[in-house]
């Protein structure tokens, strides 16, 4: 059965990782099937989607999935949009990374960097 989980919402700090959330490799699924939408806002900054077949996982344990044809992101410059992304693994555990770092920035500003709505993931 699908269901949609919120992965991640807006936090006020230039850089920050989600907590893990529960791949279909969790439940046992055997499609590996996984769908993600990105709700941003005048984000500026760069969104990374890590995952993990480790039950519990040390920061060792997490490999990127490429979210781009180009770069294993995405790179959002003031942008208001939703992207979707449909993906497969039998992945126990996916976590989202906001960097910001080649930005150079020394703290978070609301009107500078935007604001992630949120990511959703459908399993």
């Amino acid at each position: 059965m699908a269901g949609s989980t919120t992965v991640l919402t807006n936090k006020t700090e230039l850089n920050y990782t989600s907590e893990a959330v529960k791949g279909d490799g969790y439940y046992g699924f055997a499609d590996g099937l996984h769908t993600m939408s990105f709700h941003v806002v005048n984000f500026t900054g760069r969104i990374h989607l890590e995952a993990t077949i480790v039950e519990q996982p040390t920061a060792t344990d997490w490999f990127p999935i490429d979210l781009d044809t180009i770069t294993s992101y995405l790179q959002f410059t003031n942008e208001t949009t939703t992207k979707g992304t449909s993906f497969e693994g039998n992945f126990v555990y996916l976590r989202v990374k906001i960097d910001r770092t080649h930005l150079g920035a020394a703290t978070y500003d609301a009107a500078t960097h935007g604001v992630l709505d949120k990511v959703v993931i459908l399993i």
